[in-house]
C-alpha cells in the first residue's frame, strides 16, 4: 500500500491537559478562563469547547505543563467555576499536529485506527482547514510519531518534529 503522503508535522512539548465539565450552560466560561490566563500571562496551546444542550458542557485545554499547579490551585478556588461544574486533569500530554495534503478525513481516520491498535490514547482532537491536532500521553508521543511515520510520507525537506523553543507573555513591549 502506498504511503498517504502529510504537509508536515509538528510535536509540542510537554503540556497539562484540564477539563471542565458541567450540566448546565455556562457560555461565560471559556471568556473566564481566558481573561484568568491572560492575568497570568498563562499561554493555552490547546482550547476546545463542545456543548451538548441535553446533558453537559465541557471546555478543554492544553497549558504548558510547569503551570500545572499554579493553574489547579486557581481552578479550584471557591466560586471560581459554576455551580455543579468539575476538573479533570491530566498532567503529561503533547500534542501532535499534522498538516495534511488533501485527504484530511482519510487520515484522520488512519491516525485513530492505527494509535488504537497501538494503544495510544487520544484525548483530544482539534481539526481546521490546514491541520489535524490530537492530544495524547505525552509519555507516548514518540511511539505516536513513528506510527505516523510508517503510514505517511512526509516532504523531503520537512523541519525538525520537536520544538526548541517555548514561548510565553512578557510585560516588555519592543518600540520602533
Amino acid at each position: 500500500m502506498e504511503k498517504l503522503k502529510i504537509g508536515g508535522l509538528k510535536q509540542s512539548l510537554e503540556l497539562c491537559q484540564f477539563d471542565l465539565r458541567g450540566v448546565h450552560s455556562s457560555k461565560e466560561i471559556a471568556s473566564k478562563v481566558s481573561k484568568l490566563f491572560l492575568s497570568q500571562k498563562i499561554n493555552m496551546e490547546f482550547l476546545t469547547y463542545y456543548q451538548n444542550k441535553d446533558s453537559y458542557h465541557q471546555l478543554t485545554f492544553c497549558i504548558s505543563q510547569d503551570k500545572f499547579s499554579a493553574t489547579s490551585k486557581i481552578l479550584q478556588k471557591e466560586n471560581f467555576l459554576p455551580v455543579g461544574w468539575e476538573i479533570k486533569s491530566s498532567k503529561h500530554v503533547g500534542i501532535i499536529t499534522i498538516f495534511p495534503h488533501q485527504s484530511a478525513l482519510k487520515i484522520l481516520g488512519v491516525i485513530m485506527i492505527s494509535w488504537t491498535a497501538h494503544a495510544i490514547p487520544i484525548y483530544g482532537i482539534a481539526t481546521s482547514l490546514s491541520a489535524l491536532s490530537f492530544v495524547t500521553d505525552y509519555q507516548l508521543i514518540e511511539k505516536a510519531i513513528e506510527v505516523i511515520q510508517t503510514l505517511f510520507h512526509l516532504p523531503e525537506d520537512h523541519a525538525p518534529l520537536k520544538p526548541e523553543i517555548r514561548y510565553i507573555q512578557s510585560d516588555i513591549v519592543k518600540g520602533d
